[in-house]
């Protein structure tokens, strides 16, 4: 079933984004000098009945599959399909928010306030998300962001990153690839046209995940604070005490090369 989405942009000198609220938060376009930086299959932008592939889908409250012994989540969870609500808004940023309800506590039983700003600055995108526990008990996320960036599927073979254990030139790329690996931080990754620095606090992101499909023009290079399942598992969750707040801020800047 399609459906037409508002999509917000956002501008700052050379650097351009946009957002659809009402489609999950997702950021779905990214440019610098007229460059786009992410891929978007529309398609499935439109379809309702689809995840959306491409862009910055949220991943909360939890990143990757559960088995489902404890909360009964899909995966990557609820927040990529629900219709944020904008609180603040200018040319170069915007702030959406959305909170528990009935239909979340289903799945998620907990009280929360998740608060999304994007913001183009030079050329950087920035992309915090502030998660506040609003109830009187503790509560357990595993959030993720899933940003997909636009690369020839001939050219992954020639990615050069930083990434420890991540080696492209030794990747079947005519196979799926989905592993995660440590994240450090600072993830530098020199695509064809432009270098890539994926900035966030690896003591919140311990994982930076990188997964494509063979055929498909995108890699995705997605920073999660933990890994499939941690919600199935209490002690691997990251727990948000009462009415305490968590900011988990990742900055994608990018540099145009020949």
């Amino acid at each position: 079933m399609e459906q037409a989405f508002r999509e917000i942009t956002l501008s700052s000198g050379f650097t351009r984004a946009k957002i659809a609220p009402a489609r999950g938060g997702l950021v779905t376009s990214f440019s610098v000098h007229d460059k786009e930086i992410f891929y978007l299959d529309r398609t499935t932008f439109t379809d309702i009945t689809q995840n959306v592939r491409g862009g910055i889908p949220l991943l909360f409250p939890n990143a990757g599959p559960l088995q489902g012994n404890l909360y009964p989540l899909p995966r990557h969870g609820f927040a990529r399909n629900m219709a944020w609500n904008i609180t603040e808004q200018s040319q170069n940023s915007i702030t959406l928010q959305i909170n528990s309800d009935g239909n979340t506590k289903i799945s998620y039983p907990f009280d929360f306030e998740l608060q999304l700003t994007v913001a183009v600055s030079g050329n950087q995108l920035t992309h915090t998300m502030t998660v506040t526990n609003t109830g009187d008990r503790a509560m357990p996320t595993a959030y993720g962001i899933h940003p997909y960036f636009k690369i020839p599927q001939a050219e992954k073979a020639s990615l050069i990153a930083n990434i420890a254990g991540f080696h492209p030139g030794e990747i079947n790329w005519m196979a799926e690839f989905d592993k995660s690996f440590p994240n450090h931080g600072l993830n530098k990754v020199r695509m064809p046209g432009k270098d890539l620095a994926i900035e966030n606090d690896p003591a919140l992101f311990r994982f930076i995940r990188v997964w494509h499909l063979a055929g498909k023009d995108f890699i995705c290079l997605e920073p999660w604070t933990l890994d499939n399942f941690a919600l199935d598992d209490p002690a691997q969750s990251l727990w948000i005490e009462p009415y305490q707040s968590v900011n988990l801020s990742v900055a994608i800047h990018v540099g145009i090369t020949k």
